[in-house]
C-alpha cells in the first residue's frame, strides 16, 4: 500500500496535454446530444417534461435518465465500441454515493450507459446552460465548494436529495487520464462518514484508449458492492478501506478484460 497514496498524475495527464484530435472527438461527442434530444431521444425529453409538470419527481428523474443511456448507446454505435460488464451493476436507488474512477471526458456517456444515476457534478457544470439543465433534470445535484457557506448548502441539498436518490461520486477529484486508480481526495469520503451514507463502488477499464484511438475500443465496467462507513473509527480509515478496494479491484477488472 505505500505507493497507493502516490500521486502518479503527471503534467501529461491533463486536458491541455491531450491532442487536437481528441479534443475535437471530445467536443463533437458532447454536441451530438442537442440534436440527440430532439430525435431518437426525443419521447424521454417529452415524458421528463410532462412529469415535471406534473410535480412528479420520481418519475420526471427516470425518463431523463432513460434519455442520458441512449446518448451513451449512441456514443457506443458511434464509436464501435465493445461494452462489457464483470458482472450485474445494480446500485441501490437512494441513500447511497456511487464511487467511480474519473477517468477522463467519456466518464459520462458510459456511466449514463451503464451506472445510470444522477451526478453530484462540480459547479462549473452551470457554465454549460443545455448539459446543466439536463443534469438537474435528471436529479443531478452542483457541489459547490467556492466557500464555506456554499459548501453548506450543497451538503444540506445532497443530503436531502439522497433521501430520493443515489450519486455518482468521482472520489479522486479530477480527471486522471489515467487507467490508475490516484489517491483518493477527503471531501466526499468525509461527508459519507460525518452522514453515515454507503458507498456503493463501480470501476470501469479502458477509457484511456480514446486518448489514442477513437473507435474500436473496449470499455468494462463492474460493481465492487457497497461499503458502510458506520462501520469505520473515522474518516481516514474509510478512506484507506476505499482506496485499497479500488486500487485492488481496478487491477482485478483490467486483468479480467485482458482473457475476454
Amino acid at each position: 500500500m505505500n505507493n497507493t497514496y502516490q500521486d502518479t498524475n503527471p503534467p501529461e495527464r491533463t486536458w491541455e496535454a491531450q491532442s487536437f484530435r481528441y479534443k475535437v472527438f471530445i467536443a463533437n461527442t458532447y454536441l451530438k446530444t442537442l440534436p440527440l434530444m430532439l430525435t431518437t431521444a426525443f419521447p424521454k425529453l417529452v415524458k421528463g417534461v410532462y412529469y415535471n409538470v406534473k410535480g412528479d419527481k420520481e418519475n420526471r428523474i427516470i425518463s431523463f435518465l432513460a434519455g442520458s443511456k441512449i446518448w451513451g448507446d449512441s456514443v457506443r454505435k458511434n464509436t464501435k465500441s465493445k461494452l462489457l460488464a464483470a458482472n450485474e451493476i445494480q446500485i441501490p436507488s437512494r441513500g447511497h454515493l456511487v464511487f467511480s474512477n474519473h477517468v477522463n471526458e467519456m466518464d459520462f456517456p458510459f456511466d449514463c450507459y451503464f451506472i445510470k444515476k444522477p451526478y453530484l457534478a462540480n459547479q462549473v457544470i452551470k457554465k454549460t446552460l443545455f448539459a446543466y439543465w439536463w443534469m438537474k433534470s435528471m436529479g443531478s445535484e452542483v457541489f459547490d465548494n467556492r466557500n464555506t457557506m456554499s459548501i453548506s448548502i450543497s451538503v444540506r441539498n445532497l443530503i436531502k436529495g439522497s433521501k430520493d436518490n443515489s450519486y455518482i461520486v468521482y472520489p479522486e477529484g479530477r480527471n486522471t487520464y489515467s487507467e490508475v486508480i490516484q489517491p483518493l481526495k477527503k471531501g466526499m469520503l468525509k461527508l459519507a462518514f460525518d452522514h453515515k451514507l454507503p458507498i456503493a463502488i463501480v470501476l470501469k477499464s479502458g477509457l484511456t484508449s480514446f486518448q489514442k484511438k477513437l473507435k474500436g475500443n473496449t470499455i468494462a465496467y463492474k460493481y465492487f458492492g457497497v461499503v458502510q462507513p458506520s462501520e469505520f473509527e473515522n474518516w481516514e480509515k474509510l478512506r484507506e478501506h476505499i482506496q485499497k478496494i479500488m486500487v485492488d479491484g481496478k487491477l482485478e477488472l483490467d486483468e479480467w478484460v485482458k482473457n475476454q
